[in-house]
């Protein structure tokens, strides 16, 4: 006989020995550096969609410093285990930082320490960020000034994503800084920021989401085992794979949102989101950027932005907001006015004073409305202006007025007093050429590595002729001749939409462009030709409204003007005549009296017909064109294709319409394959059947109890008069089946009941379903479809 012996119980003295001392806490590990990883990687690729609104990737390197710098700082101070609020201040310390070492080293201490001389070294450098936004178009030259702007922005922006995420544990709300990152490309860019911008900022928003729920769940589980120093007790598991299984649901959700929110609501563009957060019920701005929105606003489908002006000229005039003289660079803008004199009450110039009593005395009152730019509209030249509010500036050598200390033209009413010369042809072609020009030099400038067509051409066109006016006739001449056609949607990829002597060359290669070419074309061209020139920016003359105001007892007729009439043109400088202004640009403004010879045989103000965009007829004059607002019959022949894209938001909304009903279909059709096929246990396809009878009677309103047995649901379901026809039988057949699979001996005897087929129970198992659709109502058959609540049904009661 053998002894059965009991093991014996360990005795304290038996266990191990606990370490000496307290127990040790664990550590955080590398778990702050990767939650901080995670960060500045969302945050980088959101920013990657500033290529196109920044030149280029040079840019790129600075801000992933600036982000990596704020997110060591972070991941410090979790890691050193400090308060929240050090670790966002040792993450503004490391922002600050990486900035003064990249763009202001020479006024620090040591290389990265703001020193005594930061402030001023600053403040230029925010003055060039100003300029570049304010006068190029995109992409901008990415110059130091408006690369410490963009490492700036986006370093602060992945501070407030890092404490919105670990601190404050918010990490789906912090998708809104992602946001506002990409809005700004998404904005300023033509296509937005496509495809790849969005999906780059989405998988940089599910990352965050992901390690977040996986950061938060660690750090949770580390709290939990260290509040209490005793060993004893199973310690909790860490939630880690719900958690980030959640979080990616989460994001998912959101990122499907954000595809379908521009179709649900009235007004949104189509396109990409977040193309669509343009909200056309909300208006735009409408002021001008030089260049930089002249080509949207010419091409919008609609008139935006109407302003209204009324003056006693005979005609209706060019309104100018600010001239470009400096062409010598990649991107020409305006020169630096901020040192202007101040006041626009008298504009006191000897030349203006003595036009005053030569020249032709214009008066024009100027309604803005929502018209918003860093410069003033008025007349070409402004002598008086009188009404404004706010600070202003005028520039003694072109004249242009802008707006100090956050001083816009938006909601204003003034009156200009402009004044100009009396012009015609024979004064304009007395002018000698000049030899030394009495304007800045930044009025002549050309680079040397100018394309030569350029030079080609001019050449071509003024061949022989000696006087300044006759080369400038030569030069509109050429430019509004048949060679030439006006086309709105010219290429505008790879830089064509905006100013350079890249884009000049190429206008005179493809001959086909519209104002913005035309007229830096003859700007160039007339510099090659020894002539000084600029390029003025506003808007030409628009329509009349048939109203009439009476200011002192003048009658002024009022004219509107609004984003189609956006308009650039050149100014010529002749000797002891001053600038002039030129229309080369076929189909649009007016052509002054004294250079329309070269239009002769077509009406003042159009090209001839072959000079027009094919299938687009050209705006009238201003005095005859209609006042109603354009329309567009059809996509632009030059618009990027977007339409395959343009349906994603629409097939994401579909799916998630028809996603319960599409997950409802696939369980049922596998349970059916299963059941028909003959290889299938007769116990599983009875547990098949059965399962496949709750969800449909779930479908249509009849869930089973949690308590309820199967018998007892039998029993209910066939007395709640739900089923109709012959299905309580097929009920009561495969309750039946189901109670013997799940009771019943698994080893069957011979001779004894035999499990029934899969088809058989399958057809028992159509029956019940087509005897619940008889039997319900046409809302309970939809919802049963569209949104089964078997999909809900939690997997204890699915069991």
């Amino acid at each position: 006989m053998t002894a059965m012996l009991e093991r014996p119980q360990e005795t304290p003295a038996d266990l191990p020995a606990p370490p000496d001392g307290p127990a040790r806490r664990r550590g955080p590990g590398l778990r702050p550096w990767l939650m901080s990883g995670a960060v500045a990687l969302a945050v980088c690729l959101a920013a990657a969609s500033l290529h196109g609104v920044l030149e280029g990737w040079a840019w790129l390197p600075s801000v992933v410093l600036a982000v990596l710098a704020v997110e060591l700082g972070t991941a410090a101070g979790r890691a050193l285990n400090w308060p929240a609020a050090a670790g966002v201040l040792l993450g503004l310390a490391g922002l600050v930082a990486s900035v003064t070492a990249m763009f202001l080293a020479p006024a620090s201490l040591l290389g990265f320490i703001p020193g005594p001389g930061f402030t001023r070294a600053l403040e230029p450098m925010l003055a060039e960020a100003e300029d570049t936004v304010v006068s190029q178009v995109a992409p901008v030259l990415a110059n130091p000034g408006i690369v410490l702007v963009a490492c700036l922005g986006i370093g602060l922006a992945a501070l407030l994503l890092d404490t919105i995420v670990v601190p404050l544990q918010m990490p789906a709300t912090g998708g809104a800084v992602l946001l506002a990152v990409v809005s700004v490309p998404a904005v300023i860019k033509p296509g937005s920021i496509g495809p790849w911008g969005f999906a780059a900022a989405a998988a940089g928003y599910l990352l965050v989401l992901g390690c977040a729920q996986w950061y938060l769940g660690q750090q949770g589980s580390i709290q939990a085992s260290s509040a209490d120093d005793a060993p004893a007790g199973p310690r909790p598991r860490p939630a880690a794979a719900g958690r980030v299984g959640r979080g990616t649901a989460i994001g998912a959700a959101s990122v499907l949102t954000a595809l379908a929110l521009p179709l649900a609501v009235p007004g949104f563009n189509d396109g990409l989101f977040p193309e669509g957060a343009r909200l056309n019920w909300l208006g735009v701005p409408t002021g001008l950027n030089p260049i930089v929105n002249l080509g949207e606003n010419l091409r919008r489908p609609g008139a935006l932005g109407r302003m209204t002006y009324a003056t006693d000229a005979g005609t209706g005039l060019y309104l100018r907001s600010v001239t470009l003289e400096n062409l010598s660079g990649a991107r020409w803008r305006p020169s630096d006015t901020r040192g202007g004199n101040t006041g626009v009450g008298n504009i006191a110039l000897p030349q203006i004073r003595a036009l005053l009593t030569q020249g032709t005395v214009t008066t024009t009152e100027i309604s803005t409305s929502s018209y918003t730019s860093p410069w003033l509209l008025a007349p070409y030249a402004p002598a008086r202006v009188e009404g404004l509010e706010g600070t202003w500036n005028w520039d003694p050598g072109t004249l242009n007025i802008r707006g100090a200390a956050g001083t816009t033209p938006a909601n204003q009413q003034y009156t200009v007093t402009s004044v100009a010369p009396r012009l015609t042809r024979s004064l304009l072609a007395s002018a000698d050429p000049s030899g030394d020009p009495a304007v800045d030099r930044v009025s002549t400038e050309l680079p040397s590595d100018r394309p030569g067509i350029i030079r080609d051409t001019t050449a071509e066109v003024v061949g022989g002729l000696d006087r300044p006016f006759e080369q400038a006739l030569a030069i509109q001449r050429y430019l509004r001749g048949p060679g030439f056609i006006y086309s709105e949607q010219a290429p505008v990829d790879g830089g064509y939409d905006q100013s350079g002597f890249g884009v000049v060359g190429a206008f005179l290669e493809a001959k086909a462009g519209y104002c913005v070419h035309f007229s830096a074309a003859m700007a160039v061209m007339a510099r090659e030709a020894g002539i000084p020139s600029r390029i003025a920016v506003g808007y030409a003359p628009g329509r009349k409204t048939g109203e009439t105001l009476v200011r002192d007892g003048v009658e002024l007729t009022q004219y509107e003007i609004d984003s189609r009439d956006a308009h650039a043109w050149p100014e010529l400088y002749f000797d002891g005549i001053g600038w002039v202004a030129f229309e080369p640009t076929p189909g649009r403004g007016v052509v002054p009296d004294y250079a329309r010879a070269d239009t002769a045989g077509h009406a003042p103000g159009q090209a001839p017909a072959e000079n027009l965009e094919p299938g687009r007829e050209a705006p009238a004059a201003a005095e005859t064109a209609p006042a109603g607002p354009a329309t567009s019959a059809e996509a632009p022949a030059g618009a990027p294709d977007r339409s395959g894209w343009a349906a994603l938001p629409a097939a994401c909304v579909l799916l998630a319409l028809l996603g319960p009903m599409l997950l409802r279909a696939g369980r049922r059709r596998r349970r059916r394959a299963q059941l028909a096929d003959p290889g299938t246990p007769g116990r599983q396809s009875a547990q098949l059947a059965w399962a496949e009878t709750l969800d449909a009677a779930a479908d249509y309103g009849q869930p089973a109890g949690g308590a309820e047995s199967a018998r007892e649901f039998e029993t209910r379901l066939a007395g709640s008069g739900a089923l109709a026809g012959t299905a309580p039988e097929a009920l009561r057949r495969l309750r039946a089946e189901y109670e013997r699979a799940a009771y019943a001996d698994p080893q069957p005897r011979a001779g004894g009941p035999q499990a029934a087929p899969g088809p058989v129970l399958l057809a028992d198992a159509e029956q019940v379903l087509a005897g619940l659709r008889a039997g319900a109502g046409w809302r309970q058959r939809l919802l049963a479809r569209f949104l089964p609540r078997s999909l809900f049904r939690s997997r204890r009661d699915a069991a």
